[in-house]
């Protein structure tokens, strides 16, 4: 019995699943700040929920710099940047797994329910852009860079043939 690889891309390019977590990181961050901001402005927080504030503020500055940072490194090319967001990313999507899963289990809510069915797409996005990181980090490594095209001949060659300066002088005393 041989094991499959399974492929979590669905009909998307690696690039594009780059662009699209870094967008849904954007998108998030200004969600998580706004909703952050709207609900201390009606003074909804408890003294217990200041704790959950203050992460949800600082996961939503986390997820605008980790997109912000995804964004430079696909359009730069740079394979370390990519790394460095797939340790933000990580960092994020636990977080974020945990915290939601917790306080849905403790008193539902609509907003951390859908936060919580988001998890499962953060985390199959960080697959996608490790996937992503090991394709740039082969093609920033390899011999071929962009532009230039690389050429092979696989020919035995003659040297007397090839380099007519070395060829036998038949015409000297």
């Amino acid at each position: 019995m041989s094991a499959r690889k399974v492929n979590l891309r669905f009909f998307l390019s690696l690039k594009s699943w780059a662009m699209v977590m870094a967008l849904i990181n954007l998108a998030l961050g200004i969600g998580i700040i706004i909703g952050g901001g709207i609900w201390i402005s009606q003074n909804h927080v408890l003294d217990t929920f200041k704790t959950y504030f203050a992460v949800g503020v600082g996961l939503g500055i986390l997820n605008m710099a980790s997109g912000c940072l995804l964004l430079t490194a696909v359009i730069q090319g740079n394979d370390n940047w990519v790394l460095l967001y797939i340790l933000l990313e990580f960092v994020i999507a636990f977080t974020l797994t945990i915290f939601s899963a917790m306080n849905v289990y403790n008193e539902f809510s609509i907003v951390l329910f859908s936060l919580l069915c988001l998890c499962p797409i953060l985390w199959i996005g960080l697959c996608n852009i490790y996937a992503f990181y090991v394709e740039l980090y082969q093609y920033n490594n390899s011999s071929v860079q962009a532009g230039i095209d690389e050429i092979a001949c696989n020919m035995q060659t003659n040297p007397l043939e090839s380099f007519p300066e070395k060829a036998l002088d038949t015409t000297t005393v």
